[in-house]
């Protein structure tokens, strides 16, 4: 019996972008007749940034912070059944607690996650493969950490960009490409993480416990109607 308490402690590494995921194997490609009309191609990636300074410092993760990036990166995609549609995702630069190097400053680790977002763009277009979103992660995940790694020497880091960064940078980049699959297949993306729409169960990505087993069976069927709502108070807050 798999509790759902497991199941989230072992899918942070599917969530994550699976960084154990086997590079000598490359990427898997699925024969014409085992792809689903519901599998997307990419065909555009393109992000851009919007920049903003705060009112005041706020204190987060033993650092101060007084401005924030935010990438938006924009996506379009064509299925196997020929559909086509735009998605988008956007993610704070949040490199406070992504990146908790303390040789450098807030603004060498922001030009380094900038920096390598331009390669993970590069290297999410360069793939022309029909899939499902997971799938997808799941054969760019090793390629954004090796990216990661080459903008780290080149740029001649004090630190190397840490695994969780690289995983923040690519994150509004995994958000595009499932809002994309979901609007391309006219559902709320939420409601494709089962046999109907992925060709692999979670045994592929967490080990032979999960055969048979979907990420729509940890998941809500509706949504909550009410959230609770956390609010930030920074310790250099005025009082």
């Amino acid at each position: 019996m798999i509790t759902r308490r497991k199941f989230v402690k072992n899918v942070g590494a599917l969530a994550g972008g699976v960084v154990a995921a086997n590079l000598s194997g490359g990427i898997g490609i699925l024969s014409a007749a085992s792809r689903k009309k519901s599998d997307i191609r990419i065909d555009h990636i393109s992000f851009g940034y919007d920049e903003y300074i705060f009112r005041a410092p706020v204190g987060f993760a033993g650092a101060l912070a007084d401005r924030a990036s935010i990438v938006t990166v924009r996506c379009s995609v064509r299925t196997a059944g020929g559909k086509v549609a735009s998605g988008f995702g956007t993610i704070p630069f949040n490199h406070i607690f992504s990146f908790p190097s303390k040789k450098m400053t807030n603004e060498t680790k922001n030009d380094a996650m900038k920096a390598l977002a331009t390669e993970i763009a590069k290297v999410t277009g360069s793939y022309r493969e029909f899939a499902h979103p997971i799938e997808i992660n799941w054969d760019l995940a090793p390629l954004y950490l090796k990216a990661a790694a080459e903008v780290s020497e080149r740029s001649h880091l004090a630190d190397p960009i840490p695994k969780l960064c690289a995983l923040v940078t690519a994150a509004a980049f995994d958000a595009a490409i499932h809002d994309a699959f979901g609007k391309a297949n006219q559902i709320n993306c939420f409601d494709t993480y089962g046999p109907d729409f992925m060709n692999h169960d979670l045994s592929r990505y967490l080990g032979v416990e999960y055969k048979g087993k979907y990420p729509s069976n940890y998941l809500l069927r509706q949504h909550k109607p009410r959230m609770t709502l956390c609010h930030l108070v920074s310790a250099v807050d005025p009082i």
